[in-house]
C-alpha cells in the first residue's frame, strides 16, 4: 500500500492513487509519502486484527477466490460498504479515510 497517496480531486473531495513514480508526483512529496505510509500502516493494523478470524474462515473454505476484499473489508472489519469504491477497485472506503 505505500503506492498509494491521497490527492486533491478538487477543492472539496480527495481521492486515493497509485503513484506509480514518486519522482513525478506534482504535489508535495513529504506531504504524499506521509499519506502513502499512514495508509500502509493502517491495512498492516487492519490485517494483523483480523488475521486469526480471516485465516479460520480459508481454512474452512468460506472465502472464494477473489473475495478476500469482500471477507475482510465487510464481513470481519465492517470498514468497508458493499457500495464503497474500494470493492469497485477505485480505493479505500470513506471509513479508512476517516481513520487516517
Amino acid at each position: 500500500m505505500q503506492d498509494y497517496t491521497l490527492e486533491k480531486r478538487d477543492s472539496t473531495q480527495l481521492e486515493w492513487v497509485k503513484v506509480d513514480d514518486w519522482d513525478l508526483l506534482k504535489t508535495n512529496k513529504q506531504e504524499a509519502r506521509a499519506h502513502s505510509k499512514a495508509i500502509s500502516t493502517y491495512c498492516g493494523r487492519l490485517l494483523e486484527e483480523t488475521e486469526d478470524e480471516l485465516a479460520k474462515l480459508i481454512r474452512q473454505g468460506s472465502v472464494k477466490v477473489g473475495g478476500v476484499t469482500k471477507v475482510l473489508c465487510q464481513d470481519l472489519s465492517k470498514h468497508c460498504s458493499q457500495t464503497s469504491d474500494f470493492l469497485d477497485g477505485h480505493g479505500p472506503a470513506d471509513d479508512a479515510k476517516e481513520e487516517l
